[in-house]
């Protein structure tokens, strides 16, 4: 069973066409990284909420928020590790783009000192253009797809 995952998976040996040689880092190292950088942020999320949040929500919407970005996470890791998962894949990416976008705007629009929170806006929004360059290339390939069954 563990060779057959294997061999579904983003690491297996032909996983990737030799024409998509360029993104072979990308899928196997830079997306599953980010995927799990968003799990952990989630169990932070959990464990010890956030200052700004911990001022504006009960602990309780904290607690939801951390548990559903670690679960649209493993979903997204789990679509980049199986390509066969794609559609999975940019589900959870969209729904994680509107959850880092929607603390975002939390920030910029709820918070009293919005300003002195820059710091935090940009740290978050850094990573955004991988995500958005993913759902680039998921869109690609779908049109792909759609082209050789046209």
């Amino acid at each position: 069973m563990i060779r057959r995952l294997w061999a579904a998976s983003i690491w297996a040996k032909g996983a990737i066409p030799p024409d998509e040689w360029k993104f072979r880092n990308l899928k196997r190292v830079w997306l599953p990284i980010y995927d799990v950088i968003a799990v952990f942020c989630g169990i932070q999320a959990v464990l010890s909420g956030s200052p700004l949040l911990n001022t504006l929500f009960p602990d309780t919407m904290i607690d939801a928020l951390g548990y559903t970005m670690s679960t649209v996470a493993i979903v997204c890791f789990a679509g980049v590790s199986f390509p066969r998962l794609w559609v999975v894949e940019i589900i959870g990416k969209i729904i994680l783009v509107g959850l880092i976008s929607a603390y975002v705007a939390t920030i910029l629009l709820l918070s009293q000192n919005a300003g002195s929170n820059l710091f935090v806006v940009g740290m978050l929004t850094f990573g955004l253009p991988l995500a958005f360059f993913r759902l680039n290339l998921l869109g690609e390939e779908l049109k792909e797809r759609r082209a050789v069954t046209a």
